[in-house]
């Protein structure tokens, strides 16, 4: 920070979301620092192995590192998160395969730091272009709850879901037989007019802004969201108290009448690539 200047998601979003949830899960402290590179794309490993090639499929290398915790766990209780994976029953009393522990285990951690890393990572680049609002938080960090669910509506970190369904049915004019999967858009929700009113202008006072689906609703709902929203408010409490002047860099997005973004090339997640900002630190 002291720098002035910062490339957000891999300075802050990315290191400070992977370490959170690998915190609550249990992950061991030793192996952090690990976790954090793979994530991060910058780990390199011994070549006799496979460790490259997985270093490109992270989600194999956490099914890997899980199933040696998860064994451990069922063999030594920890009190941790793994812990209480590993000690999972089914309803009828059986007990879980540790593969399927495993990839429940591999979804937390995964899931449990993309939505937040690009929630924050939105959430500053408003901040940044938007001196207003930037005032506003600074005068009154309540509003930072408010700055959030904005922040979910307007910019939601999973564009899609699916679902089967299970029984025929009809959506608007649109005929749905049974076993057909539907995919459901929650960003496109979230901009429907009929549900907010002028839904492409980002407003701090908007009054039914946690009608919004970002998380999902009812049974769906996403069970990270109350950590994603305390990530969120706190880590934004404490930036705002330590750097103030935020701004987008010119040199990276080009001026503010000619912005140059970038999204990850995928269907599923909506979240930037990079955000570059300059601030003066807070002394």
């Amino acid at each position: 920070m002291s720098r002035g200047k910062c490339e957000f998601l891999e300075d802050y979003a990315r290191p400070f979301t992977g370490l959170v949830i690998a915190d609550l899960l249990g992950i061991p402290a030793e192996d952090h620092e690990e976790f954090r590179d793979v994530f991060s794309g910058q780990f390199v490993g011994a070549v006799e192995d496979d460790t490259l090639t997985r270093a490109h499929n992270p989600l194999e290398w956490l099914d890997e590192r899980f199933f040696a915790y998860v064994t451990d766990r069922r063999k030594e209780l920890r009190g941790d998160v793994l812990t209480e994976l590993a000690e999972a029953k089914y309803p009828d009393g059986s007990t879980p395969e540790v593969i399927e522990v495993v990839r429940l285990a591999t979804f937390l951690f995964a899931a449990g730091q993309e939505t937040t890393t690009k929630l924050l990572s939105f959430g500053m680049r408003v901040i940044a272009e938007r001196p207003d609002i930037q005032r506003l938080l600074r005068e009154d960090h309540d509003r930072i709850p408010a700055f959030i669910e904005e922040t979910l509506r307007t910019e939601s970190p999973v564009k899609s879901h699916f679902r089967m369904a299970r029984t025929s049915t009809s959506i608007g004019e649109v005929e749905i037989p049974a076993g057909c999967t539907v995919m459901l858009l929650p960003g496109a929700s979230n901009r429907d007019a009929r549900k907010f009113e002028d839904p492409n202008e980002f407003r701090l006072d908007r009054p039914n802004v946690r009608e919004h689906v970002a998380f999902g609703r009812g049974n769906h709902s996403c069970p990270g969201a109350p950590l994603a929203r305390s990530e969120g408010r706190i880590s934004l409490n404490r930036i705002l108290d330590r750097i103030s002047d935020i701004t987008i860099c010119e040199a990276a997005h080009g001026p503010g009448d000619a912005r140059r973004y970038t999204c990850e090339p995928t269907w599923q997640m909506r979240g930037l690539t990079e955000l570059h900002l300059e601030f003066t630190p807070v002394r």
